[in-house]
């Protein structure tokens, strides 16, 4: 795709950052202002309801009777191994609107449990989801910096999973998506690629540093990633493919999950080049490699 690319990336450094610090702030005010709205059962708390039947039901038809009684909100869960029993969540009490559905549409229905999650466990797992999180970007920082020999560089790459993360969560709550942990298994996902990129382009950057005559830093970082653009882009256009299947006929439950891989994989591209990159700049400065 590149033979030999000469973009120079560094130069558009304070446009990305103005582009990035815009998204983020929207992102968060959205989702502070949403409180409670923004999270699903797993966070905000609610209630499981499991059903078995006399023979399969698609999900598919169970929406379409769920959308006619004003309960289009409700995620309807399936499995291809038990294909006739079905998992509602819902974030009220729906248990006897649920039921009275089923009876007069479906026979030989059977309940085979009613769950509520409180808002206490509710809160208690979005505080562990944090906790994962934190301590997974601080294991990655330790790691880069020993790694590399350089926490500039593992700093500058966890602010940006940082960035790639937190605008992820953002766009999916202002595209009307609830945070659910499968929402945060993505997002763990996303930090996980987003670091691997920064990784490659930084390992092509030592290895150029040696046969550097002359070159400033950022000429150094920029012919870097110009070497590896072909790959970067590759890399993401087919992991981008299979989550695009994923995305599309995956189903229902998968949808978010991978709609959110979706966004992260395009901003962990972007970051490590608009992000990791000129904030390594910035940090390290004249000191020698």
């Amino acid at each position: 795709i590149f033979t030999q690319p000469n973009f120079n990336f560094m130069n558009k450094r304070n446009i990305c950052f103005i582009f990035s610090a815009v998204l983020l702030i929207t992102g968060m005010v959205n989702l502070f202002q949403k409180k409670d709205g923004a999270y699903g059962i797993d966070f905000a708390g609610g209630q499981i309801q499991e059903f078995k039947f006399s023979r399969p039901v698609s999900a598919d038809d169970l929406r379409a009777m769920f959308k006619e009684e004003k309960l289009e909100h409700a995620v309807i869960q399936t499995f291809s191994n038990a294909p006739q029993n079905v998992i509602i969540r819902t974030q009220q009490d729906t248990h006897d609107q649920v039921a009275a559905i089923f009876k007069n549409k479906i026979v030989a229905l059977k309940v085979l449990r009613i769950e509520k999650v409180g808002p206490v466990v509710g809160q208690a797992l979005r505080t562990k989801a944090i906790y994962a999180i934190v301590l997974a970007l601080l294991g990655i920082l330790i790691y880069v910096g020993f790694r590399f020999k350089h926490f500039n560089f593992a700093a500058a790459a966890v602010v940006a999973i940082f960035h790639d993360v937190l605008i992820t969560l953002g766009l999916v709550v202002l595209m009307g998506r609830q945070v659910d942990l499968l929402v945060v298994t993505a997002l763990m996902t996303v930090a996980g690629y987003s670091i691997n990129d920064s990784i490659v382009i930084y390992d092509r950057v030592r290895e150029n540093v040696p046969k550097a005559r002359n070159k400033t830093l950022s000429e150094i970082i920029n012919e870097s990633i110009n070497q590896t653009l072909g790959r970067t882009i590759l890399t993401t256009f087919v992991t981008l493919l299979s989550v695009l299947a994923l995305y599309f006929v995956g189903g229902e439950v998968l949808n978010t999950f991978a709609l959110v891989l979706i966004i992260g994989f395009m901003f962990g591209t972007y970051s490590t080049v608009y992000i990791v990159s000129p904030l390594f700049l910035m940090w390290h400065g004249k000191k020698k490699w």
